[in-house]
């Protein structure tokens, strides 16, 4: 696929960079992907508005910041959720002028709630007043069908946004800010149709769409939909979109709706407008009468060609929607935008990121400590060699980018191992964890980062320990744990906690055996747990929301990154006992 890139790795961050030249008065902090409007300082006692998620979905959210908007934007990486620390960041900014309280809008994605509560949890426990909303408009897959991740958060988070940041803007507090936010979303609902799949810069389309067919309740993040139809023309197309939308709604003649018509990205402009003409005419004709539409590129899926529907029931209970609908809007791709004109202070902040390592915890002889960095040595190179065919596993069921995203978390550990505090591994697992966050993002990077946080305080939790084959197997368990609780994913899911679950359970069972022998069960119990993932019905993450059983055939792309990790490790501390 033809692509207008520099590196994959820089895109986001000079995306960012585009918008701020385009709209030089928003500050964009560089180091955390953080857009946040102008003269803060200006909003004392008002509600403040945070939204995020992936990249690859632009203008949303960056471009929505501003007064009666969002007051900032955190980014991640492609198609993956903003690390938590980011978040933080925007939250402790917007705080520290207006002890109005913060709304936080999330999306409906694993990745996102981890990310999103972390920080969510830390703010809270400095006194900041946050109210959070995760929005799950996507009304494609039928509530019995659905997994425990729930409905997709789609462009329904734009008509939260507008109303909630018109709210904020008047000044109207924290509690009614979210209670009004929180009847838009049981108020409205979004059908999303893929005419194509989209394609991450540098990798293959996400996955096969004849081009005959027509991808239905397809997700932003380029995971296959619910079910493939025949394309047919824009009228019946949009007709089956409404009489889902409507039937979630309970919409009847004589209502009354406001109208959101997204494009994905590559749709033209000419359907586009041949869209918005069905939409309109066809409620009409159902005598459902579109008070406002509003249609543009708001929340895209890279280069994928379709569109989301989304309907706001307009109620005599609610008719007050309207007014802040209509409340003006300095974010720049709202229409009427003034951001454009330049300020005199300086809209580009590059913090400087400082971290301590502290040595804490047990403490490793030299032997001990060579063969624990041999552990990562080959671990990681195992993980990058197996990139393209762990992609080739997420894609389909997920965003095709798995194994770039673990080659990420490998590259950057070895190109730091050499720095790390060897003598003292919960130190080495703090580094391991902040990487993770850095580096993968997302569900996975949030997932990991949780894993080597709970190993390391296990690790620091302790100072001396005889029986480290005991001890690893206790600080798995923990971290498993810890996951579980989190994440939500329990085995049988299939994720990566099927394999980390079989390989705990059978280790504290082997604890007394020679541990060449330990090592040889674990590694065969990793690949045959890998294996079993294979048709196992999804129930977390994005592969939840696929029910085609073709992109659910092979074995789960984080289960086998996984086992790929064990399988080096076995391999290290069998042929040093050997």
């Amino acid at each position: 696929m033809k692509s207008l890139v520099n590196s994959i790795n820089d895109s986001v961050t000079e995306t960012l960079y585009g918008l701020n030249y385009a709209y030089p008065q928003l500050e964009y902090q560089v180091s955390h992907k953080v857009v946040l409007m102008p003269r803060l300082q200006d909003r004392k006692g008002k509600v403040s508005i945070i939204c995020g998620g992936g990249s690859g979905h632009e203008p949303f959210a960056a471009g929505f910041v501003g007064n009666g908007m969002l007051t900032a934007s955190v980014a991640g990486s492609i198609f993956a959720a903003p690390p938590s620390q980011h978040i933080s960041y925007a939250i402790e900014r917007v705080s520290e002028h207006s002890n109005g309280g913060i709304l936080m809008v999330i999306p409906n994605y694993t990745g996102d709630r981890l990310n999103f509560g972390i920080a969510i949890e830390k703010a809270r426990q400095t006194g900041v007043e946050v109210e959070d909303l995760v929005v799950n408009d996507d009304c494609s897959i039928p509530s019995e069908e659905q997994g425990v991740a729930g409905k997709r958060g789609l462009t329904g988070m734009l008509f939260v946004i507008k109303i909630a940041g018109a709210m904020a803007e008047k000044g109207s507090p924290l509690k009614e800010v979210y209670k009004t936010a929180q009847v838009v979303l049981q108020n409205m609902a979004t059908y999303a149709v893929g005419l194509t799949a989209c394609a991450i810069p540098g990798q293959p389309l996400m996955f096969d769409l004849p081009e005959d067919e027509i991808e239905c309740g397809m997700g932003v993040h380029g995971e296959a939909g619910y079910e493939k139809l025949k394309l047919k023309s824009c009228s019946e197309v949009v007709a089956f979109m409404l009489k889902c939308i409507c039937t979630s709604l309970s919409l009847q003649g004589g209502d009354s709706v406001a109208v959101i018509v997204n494009n994905f990205g590559a749709l033209s402009q000419l359907e586009q407008g041949i869209v918005v003409h069905d939409v309109v005419k066809q409620l009409r004709n159902m005598n459902i009468e579109p008070l406002r539409v509003y249609s543009g590129v708001l929340m895209t899926s890279l280069n994928s060609a379709g569109v989301h529907i989304t309907l706001l029931k307009i109620s005599s209970d609610n008719k007050v929607f309207l007014d802040y609908l209509d409340e003006p809007t300095n974010a720049p791709k709202w229409p009427g935008c003034v951001y454009s004109v330049p300020s005199n202070s300086p809209p580009v902040v590059q913090d400087k990121v400082s971290r301590k390592i502290e040595k804490v915890g047990v403490e490793l002889n030299s032997r001990q400590q060579m063969l624990f960095k041999q552990c990562l040595q080959s671990s990681c190179k195992s993980l990058i060699e197996k990139e393209t065919h762990i992609n080739d596993l997420d894609r389909g069921c997920g965003d095709g980018d798995c194994g770039s995203t673990l080659k990420r978390l490998a590259a950057d550990i070895l190109q730091n191992l050499d720095r790390f505090h060897m003598s003292h591994p919960s130190s080495v697992f703090i580094e391991l964890a902040y990487i993770a966050e850095q580096q993968m993002g997302g569900t996975s990077g949030a997932l990991y980062c949780l894993l080597f946080t709970r190993i390391a305080r296990e690790l620091t939790s302790n100072q001396q320990h005889d029986d480290w084959i005991g001890f690893w197997a206790q600080a798995l368990r923990v971290g498993l744990s810890c996951l579980r609780m989190y994440g939500k994913a329990e085995p049988g899911d299939r994720s990566m906690i099927d394999v980390i679950s079989a390989v705990c359970e059978k280790y504290e069972i082997l604890l007394n055996k020679p541990i060449t022998e330990i090592c040889e069960i674990l590694k065969t119990v990793a690949w045959q747990a890998c294996e079993s993932t294979k048709n196992m019905k999804p129930k977390v993450g994005r592969a939840s929301y696929v029910k085609q059983e073709q992109y659910l055939q092979n074995a789960d792309a984080g289960a086998y990154g996984v086992a790929t990790w064990i399988n080096a490790i076995t391999d290290v501390i069998k042929n040093a006992k050997a």
